[in-house]
């Protein structure tokens, strides 16, 4: 797995970098004690309405890349045809949502004090909400977080470019993806 900077990309970006889990898992897998049901994360044409180059579903499982000590989490990456392109979606859902603050505000403080990243907080989303830019190589991941209670959302696009554009398009995600696990818990 490739690292960009630390905590918060932890938490927000870095799912896009090799989390998620294995690619050959059922889809209509049912949950265990640290993976959340399928149904919690977006769809791919869901995910189409914002992004319409997606194509593919290319992993789904839990999310190892959570931080603190969820009950349970799931990612899924979508992906254009050739790769170049993917996008992260993720939920983590803690004890309590005392424990998912403290979680979130770990992972925000890490990435303020990160090298080479920039962020920045978002108001009216969740809670609280987080998007950053953070690029290592010739590789750029545009990803947000946000705090929903007892959740953690997170969206990574990679191989995007940072642009307000693609931060719009994380933060409509985070929105979508906050709605469908609200739904399905």
């Amino acid at each position: 797995m490739t690292l960009s900077i630390a905590a918060v990309v932890a938490a927000l970006l870095l799912p896009a970098c090799g989390g998620g889990g294995d690619s050959s898992e059922s889809t209509s897998e049912t949950a265990s004690a640290s993976t959340l049901p399928r149904d919690v994360v977006l769809t791919l044409n869901e995910v189409k309405e914002v992004l319409p180059e997606m194509s593919q579903e290319t992993a789904t499982g839990e999310d190892e890349t959570a931080l603190g000590n969820p009950t349970g989490t799931r990612s899924v990456t979508y992906a254009t045809d050739d790769g170049s392109q993917r996008v992260v979606v993720s939920v983590a859902q803690y004890q309590s949502s005392e424990d998912a603050s403290s979680t979130y505000q770990e992972a925000v403080q890490g990435s303020l004090e990160a090298p080479g990243g920039a962020g920045e907080s978002v108001s009216g989303l969740g809670e609280e909400a987080f998007i950053g830019v953070s690029a290592q190589g010739d590789e750029t991941h545009v990803g947000g977080g946000a705090l929903y209670g007892d959740l953690i959302v997170n969206v990574t696009l990679q191989g995007y470019d940072g642009t307000n554009e693609d931060k719009a398009k994380v933060t409509e995600l985070i929105r979508m993806q906050a709605a469908a696990a609200e739904r399905a818990l």
